[in-house]
């Protein structure tokens, strides 16, 4: 059977049409991240964005710029508070690990002799692992030069990290001013593309719309219950800077799978290290029980009460977000869950039989 030229022509720019898009797919994805948080960030400082337009004289760019210089400043300012704290708190243990007196407690700890529990793990070790004649001043001392370089490669890797940060941070910026700026333009052109009925896109904008303010005001607010709970952690037990360590843990608790133990798992080491074991076992079980298990409770609650979605279905899209996409499947997890509920939902009303009521 012949094939038509007008057959042949459609499959050819069928072809042509799906390279070009294939191409164009490839050309983005190094960006879709940032797209997609400037997505996400749109939806929730729009209605921030619409009340300074209407303040402007309806200024769309100004506004839309203002909202981007406010966001970076929100972010700038913690984030610096932070970094000098953190400098500080770094500079004063180097110095703290100078002084003789903290070496030499340090030492007494990693002795056997007066360690009963490091004893009783001595003597599961091989003989070539003991600490027997073990100088932690010495050693410190033969391993500058090793710690030196290791330090160079971590300040590399930190400051390519940064470059990398500041980067998609960059180009978020530039998305979210124009989906701010030109929201309408946008909107009616996914309007225009998409097969659903006007009342589906309607339900499907506002499903989208509650998820992502759940997920995000969840995380937060979460992460705010996880730095509250530590800084009261570290203030009731007399430990330093309970304000600083407090709001670290709430930024670090953002991360995925490190989270607040980045926290509590050196401070735990550190308290051992100096001989205060009640106060490193209270710390512990503490943060692991109450820091760590309101982020196991607290978050699938709140976005439950507000997407309608079970407990369990969001701590398995949070869980599942996390391990495909990321510190962004905590967001993108819980949305592609409601997304399929939502489509779910518009078959079973278009099927034979089905609930058409609105």
């Amino acid at each position: 059977m012949l094939v038509t030229g007008k057959t042949l022509g459609q499959w050819l720019l069928l072809a042509i049409f799906g390279v070009v898009i294939y191409l164009c797919l490839r050309m983005i994805q190094p960006f879709l991240m940032p797209i997609f948080l400037a997505l996400i960030l749109s939806t929730l400082l729009d209605p921030i964005y619409e009340a300074l337009s209407r303040r402007m004289g309806n200024r769309n760019t100004l506004a839309s710029l203002g909202v981007c210089l406010g966001l970076t400043v929100a972010i700038v300012l913690p984030v610096l508070f932070l970094s000098i704290a953190l400098a500080r708190e770094a500079n004063d243990t180097y110095q703290s690990l100078r002084d003789p007196e903290t070496v030499k407690k340090i030492a007494a700890w990693l002795d056997p002799a007066g360690n009963p529990v490091l004893k009783r793990i001595e003597l599961w070790l091989p003989s070539s692992l003991r600490f027997e004649n073990f100088d932690i001043g010495t050693e410190l001392g033969s391993q500058a030069q090793r710690i030196g370089v290791a330090a160079l490669a971590v300040a590399a890797t930190f400051a390519t990290g940064a470059f990398n940060f500041l980067m998609d941070y960059f180009i978020m910026l530039v998305v979210l001013f124009f989906l701010l700026r030109d929201s309408a333009y946008f909107a009616e052109g996914v309007r225009w593309i998409s097969p659903l009925s006007d009342r589906q896109e309607d339900l499907f904008v506002e499903r989208f719309r509650v998820v992502t303010k759940a997920t995000v005001l969840g995380t937060l607010v979460t992460a705010l219950v996880q730095g509250i709970l530590s800084g009261v952690i570290f203030l009731v037990l007399g430990l330093r800077d309970p304000i600083l360590w407090g709001a670290l843990t709430a930024l670090l608790s953002l991360v995925p799978v490190i989270g607040s133990a980045s926290v509590w798992v050196p401070w735990t080491l550190y308290l051992l290290a100096v001989g205060s074991y009640g106060h490193a076992l209270i710390f512990f079980v503490s943060q692991v029980v109450i820091v760590g298990g309101i982020d196991n409770f607290l978050r699938p609650k709140l976005i439950e009460g507000r997407v309608g979605m079970h407990t369990l279905v969001v701590f398995f899209s949070i869980l599942g977000g996390i391990g495909y996409f990321g510190i962004l499947g905590m967001f993108i997890g819980p949305l592609v869950f409601a997304m399929v509920i939502a489509f779910l939902e518009f078959y079973i009303e278009s099927a034979p039989g089905g609930d058409n009521s609105p």
